[in-house]
């Protein structure tokens, strides 16, 4: 391999420590033209409005294309021989043309990106539904031919990338594995006394936030004795509120939390909790697990993949309230079964770095892909 070109969704923290390890896994130099959300000005990610570096990533090559052909042409024509792994396959016709561009040229591409996923409820969850049977597999066919193989952002749940034309033996279950926040460490938790949930992100339908607080009240019901936090805000919120005030539940809901605070609360809960109804990955779990903390997933996320494969928690059945109170229950009352959870936390958060990550993906490509890499 001469060289990796990762045309990126964004400059994103999600991913890029995973191509900065790509390279060093391969031996090779890696560059990343981005595409970035449309509505992000002038294309420059601003990182820092939420807590982080905006100069994070400033010893890799980060170049701003957008929806600009000609600009992703230049990047072809500076890098020929190089090898490609695309990133915005669904959503940019641009990155579609200059894929095609390239194996026109005779390089090797592949695709690595989150399956399809329909994130709406009620009408819009319906239409969302005909899209992906209907319009997207024309918009992506050609690629996905032209594609020696798949990472899968979404962890194992591959049913959506299959209906827009993905053959199951080019798919290669993966997730999203980013570093640890800055200023966090892994703690190993011992007990879960006194237990403390924790779950945070925009409080929306397809986030599950409702499906927490119903099991939260369960909880109560049972006389389980917890503590929650629940941070940031949304759409559900006044309604979730209404319910807490109502059955008078140990629930607090900060709103939003300056990254200081939302270190400390990853770094001292005794679970986190991710509900999602239907999320590709939900990179929380990732922060709250490089912070030790044992996961509780729901099975309509695809982090779920990380509790499958390393038992760091317990996960529950997409919405249904009464599992996620009984997988709660049970980590609030067995010990042995908690501290088995916790201290798989701990092994996973360094399974599931970025260098561990990268190195197992290429070596998964070895064995299926070799040609790849050639």
């Amino acid at each position: 391999m001469k060289g990796l070109i990762v045309w990126a969704q964004s400059s994103c923290r999600s991913q890029m420590s995973l191509y900065r390890e790509l390279g060093f896994a391969l031996g090779v130099k890696v560059i990343v033209p981005v595409w970035f959300y449309k509505k992000t000005k002038d294309y420059i990610d601003n990182r820092n409005e939420v807590g982080f570096r905006d100069d994070e990533y400033a010893d890799m090559t980060v170049i701003p294309v957008g929806e600009n052909y000609e600009r992703g042409l230049n990047v072809l024509d500076s890098h020929p021989g190089w090898t490609h792994l695309f990133c915005n396959y669904q959503g940019s016709s641009v990155f579609r043309r200059l894929q095609m561009e390239a194996v026109r040229r005779g390089e090797k591409t592949a695709i690595g990106s989150e399956a399809p996923c329909n994130m709406f409820n009620g009408c819009k969850q319906i239409l969302k539904e005909i899209y992906f049977r209907t319009l997207l597999p024309l918009s992506v066919a050609k690629v996905i031919g032209a594609s020696q193989f798949f990472v899968n952002y979404s962890g194992a749940d591959d049913r959506y990338a299959r209906i827009i034309g993905w053959e199951r033996d080019k798919i290669i279950p993966f997730g999203y594995f980013s570093p640890p926040i800055p200023g966090t460490r892994c703690i190993e938790r011992k007990t879960s006394r006194p237990f403390e949930i924790l779950a945070t992100g925009s409080l929306t339908w397809h986030r599950g936030s409702d499906v927490l607080i119903k099991a939260l009240k369960i909880l109560k019901e049972r006389g389980v004795a917890y503590h929650a936090t629940v941070t940031q805000n949304g759409p559900l919120a006044d309604r979730l509120k209404q319910i807490v005030h109502a059955n008078n539940l140990p629930i607090d809901f900060p709103g939003f939390v300056p990254l200081d605070d939302l270190k400390k609360l990853y770094g001292t809960c005794s679970v986190y909790v991710g509900s999602g109804r239907s999320e590709p990955w939900g990179m929380r779990l990732n922060d709250a697990l490089n912070c030790g903390a044992p996961l509780v997933v729901s099975r309509g996320m695809g982090g779920v993949k990380m509790v499958d494969d390393y038992k760091c928690g317990l996960a529950f059945e997409n919405e249904d309230y009464m599992d996620l109170a009984d997988k709660l229950q049970l980590l609030a009352s067995d010990q042995t079964v908690y501290a088995q959870c916790a201290d798989n936390a701990v092994k996973a958060s360094h399974l599931c770095s970025p260098k561990e990550k990268a190195a197992e993906l290429v070596q998964t490509i070895k064995a299926r892909f070799p040609q790849w890499l050639d």
